[in-house]
C-alpha cells in the first residue's frame, strides 16, 4: 500500500491504458462507492460526444465493468484505487 496525491493517482488512472483498475470514491449524494472499471473501452458508444468537458468538473471518465454502462469518478472524492495489484491511498498534498 502506498500514498500518492490526486495529481499522481489521475496520472496513474490515464496511464491505465485500458488496463482494468478499482476505485474507492464518494459519489455526489454521498454513497461510498467501489467501481471496477477501465478507460478506453469503444463499446455501446453512439458518437454523439459529451456536451461538457469532465476535466473542468473533476471527472475521469471510465467504463464500469459491472455495470457494463460509462461512469466518471470524481478526483476531488478519490479516496483509494488500485492498479495491478498495488493499492494507492489518495492523500492531500
Amino acid at each position: 500500500m502506498k500514498t500518492i496525491d490526486r495529481d499522481t493517482a489521475k496520472q496513474y488512472i490515464y496511464k491505465t491504458n485500458g488496463k482494468i483498475f478499482s476505485a474507492v470514491f464518494t459519489k455526489k449524494d454521498g454513497e461510498k462507492r467501489t467501481m471496477v472499471c477501465r478507460r478506453g473501452v469503444a463499446k455501446y458508444v453512439k458518437g454523439v460526444g459529451l456536451k461538457f468537458k469532465p476535466e473542468e468538473r473533476n471527472l475521469i471518465g471510465v467504463f464500469d465493468m459491472h455495470k457494463k454502462a460509462y461512469r466518471f469518478i470524481n478526483t476531488k472524492t478519490l479516496e483509494q484505487i488500485k492498479i495491478k495489484g498495488i493499492k494507492y491511498i489518495i492523500k492531500e498534498k
